[in-house]
Parts: structure tokens; C-alpha cells; sequence
């Protein structure tokens, strides 16, 4: 599969960094092929923070770090909710997702409502005057509005699978949304999804092995309807191949991302600066 089959991609991800995990390679031969990918932010990865700074500190990292790969800042969006913790029991998205009364809302350590950059405004308060309350009838809003702007024709999200209840929170809001587009005969995009954190635990992959292809997670197949051999794979441009890593441009981008650089996670960041990027088409 050549990059020029997925037509305009849209890239939504929960946090700053799983945009460069999982695609920086498509963003990298997209925006340079001139299909004008998108990347949306749904998140502001503010976990346990009691005020923006680290909200702000992240959506910037992502703006330098897609922009060194030749995604402008203008094909940014940020949606501006919170993030409160990896197991589903803690996930903000998650919690949305179950939720039954779409109108609660679920407050963060630092706020109640959708918020980006000062010079960079969320989505809802720049197409609805206000920012939007941290409830699920206004995630799906701003779900469908987005959707509706970019009009994309190919969607790469996190998978079902993934151990981040944030990232299996999002893929079933997608689903539920491409359906009900489905449904109203409007244009459903082609859904792909990959793998941020694996059943095999995020201190077993990826491998720790240098720039060579993504291996099977251990456990994936048991965990998941996902299957290896059914993987799309897309090799990575030649400037994310470079073994010396200060000139391996993957591994420059994720280096954008100070806030997420923590000592227990650098190791993990850096080991999707691969050979290739795997994804798998989702029939919905």
C-alpha cells in the first residue's frame, strides 16, 4: 500500500506524542507527497496537573514536533479535553464513553472545560464562541464537527486493543460516529488503527532493538480480533532510518516532547523510531 491510497489522512490520538509513535512516517511522506494530512489532538495530556502549564507545554511540543516532519501548525487542531489516567477505570475518554448521562460532567485536576493554546484556541471555542463542558454530548459534537471541517478519507486512531483505556475509549467513539455517518448516507472515511501500548506491557515493546521493523506484540492475538499477518505495513522514509539517532529525523521529532521525555518512558518513546509503521484496516 503506497501513502497516496489513503487520500487526505486525518491522525486523531488521545495524547501529545502518540501522533509521532504511530505515524510520523505517514505524516512525513504525506505532507510531502501533498495530501495535507491533519493531525487532531484530542486530549491536552494535563494528567495530574492543577492548572494549564503542562496542558500548554504539551500542545506545543506536538506543534514543534509535527512541524519539523512538514505538517504546519494550521493543519493542527486541538480538541482541548482532559487526561486523567491510563487504566480504563481512570480514563477520561473511557469515562466518557461509558457514561449514560451524556450531559455529566467529568472534571479534571484542572478544569471543567475544553481549553488550547492562548494563541492556539480549542476547537469548540473557536467554531462555538465558548469552550465546551467536559461531558460526552460535547465530545460527540465536537466529534462530528470535526469530522465534517477536515473531510477526510482515511482515519488512523489508537486500537481497541490498546492497554490506555484513553486510546480503546477513542477508537469506539470513531466507530460509533463512522456508523452513525453510515447510517445518515453520509461519506465514511476508511478507518485504520495501530498500537501505542500493547498487551505485552509498555517494558516489552517495541523491542528495544535499534531501527529495525515492529514486531508482533506477545499476546496481541489472544487480546484482540487483530491479527499480524493482516497488518498493513509502511516503511518509514529514508531520514527515519539513520542509525545515528541525532540524525534520525523520528527520533528528533519525539525529542520535541520534553514533557513526556520522563526517565521512565524515555526508553519506551524511543523505541518506535522503527523501520516501519503497522496499521490495520478496520471494517466497521
Amino acid at each position: 500500500m503506497k501513502i497516496t491510497d489513503f487520500g487526505k489522512i486525518m491522525v486523531i490520538v488521545p495524547h501529545q506524542d502518540d501522533e509521532l509513535l504511530l505515524t510520523a512516517g505517514v505524516l512525513y511522506s504525506a505532507a510531502h507527497a501533498g495530501l495535507n494530512p491533519h493531525v487532531v489532538m484530542v486530549t491536552n495530556g494535563d494528567y495530574g496537573c492543577h492548572d494549564h502549564s503542562v496542558g500548554y507545554a504539551r500542545l506545543r511540543e506536538t506543534l514543534a514536533g509535527v512541524e519539523l516532519l512538514g505538517v504546519p501548525g494550521e493543519q493542527v487542531t486541538f480538541l482541548g479535553y482532559a487526561d486523567t489516567g491510563m487504566p480504563r477505570a481512570e480514563s477520561f475518554l473511557a469515562g466518557l464513553y461509558d457514561e449514560t448521562d451524556e450531559n455529566k460532567v467529568h472534571p479534571s485536576h484542572c478544569g471543567t472545560e475544553t481549553y488550547g493554546l492562548p494563541e492556539k484556541p480549542d476547537f469548540h471555542a473557536q467554531h462555538f464562541g465558548m469552550p465546551a463542558p467536559y461531558t460526552k454530548a460535547g465530545f460527540v459534537q465536537d466529534l462530528k464537527a470535526v469530522l465534517d471541517e477536515i473531510e477526510p478519507d482515511s482515519i488512523i486512531t489508537t486500537a481497541l486493543c490498546d492497554t490506555h483505556g484513553d486510546h480503546s475509549g477513542l477508537y469506539q467513539f470513531i466507530c460509533d460516529e463512522l456508523r452513525s455517518r453510515r447510517e445518515a448516507g453520509k461519506k465514511v472515511p476508511t478507518l485504520y488503527t495501530g498500537i501505542v501500548h500493547s498487551p505485552a506491557g509498555d517494558e516489552n515493546w517495541p523491542l528495544r532493538d535499534g531501527v529495525r521493523p515492529l514486531t508482533c506484540p506477545e499476546g496481541l492475538e489472544s487480546a484482540s480480533t487483530l491479527r499480524w499477518e493482516n497488518r498493513i505495513v509502511l516503511p518509514v522514509p529514508q531520514e527515519m532510518l539513520n542509525e545515528d539517532l541525532a540524525q534520525n529525523l523520528k527520533h528528533r521529532a519525539i525529542s520535541c516532547h520534553k514533557t513526556a521525555l520522563k526517565p521512565d518512558a524515555v526508553d519506551f518513546l524511543y523505541s518506535f523510531v522503527k523501520a516501519d509503521e503497522v496499521f490495520w484496516k478496520v471494517d466497521l
